[in-house]
């Protein structure tokens, strides 16, 4: 039998901290997203490998569970193109530039926008939200 991620417990922790219930769909959704980090999940791949362990856990409640656990702050979901939302844990912050010719991810520095954050505030008083949307482009071997 394989250990349980000592990671899981941690963001249990954070989730009683705020309130939040420990139910086996969030330990389950946090098991699934912990063993495939730093994997991007849509909501129907992570519901199939949830209910691999858990049949009893409907799409509905993975859902729920995703918007708690995002509410929570313990992750995040992104744009990846033209494909359903995908979610990963928000542990290590960052953005994404995803492919158009194969459908690769790179993970960016979550840095990598800051001069134009502050530029965008200072000129415009505009608050930028880079994190649910993927850079568009070619990757070296696509180009």
């Amino acid at each position: 039998m394989v250990a349980p991620d000592p990671r899981l417990e941690v963001l249990l922790d954070r989730v009683r901290a705020q309130g939040g219930r420990i139910t086996a769909a969030r330990r389950a959704v946090l098991g699934v997203l912990l063993a495939t980090h730093p994997e991007h999940l849509t909501v129907e791949e992570l519901a199939g490998r949830v209910r691999a362990g858990h049949p009893d856990v409907h799409l509905s409640t993975v859902y729920r569970t995703l918007d708690a656990m995002e509410e929570a702050g313990l992750l995040t979901h992104v744009h990846l193109g033209h494909t359903p939302s995908t979610y990963h844990l928000a542990d290590v912050p960052h953005h994404h530039a995803v492919c158009d010719g194969c459908g690769a991810v790179i993970h960016l520095p979550a840095d990598l926008f800051d001069d134009l954050a502050r530029r965008l505030s200072a000129d415009h008083g505009y608050t930028l939200g880079a994190h649910h949307f993927a850079l568009a482009g070619r990757c070296a071997d696509c180009r």
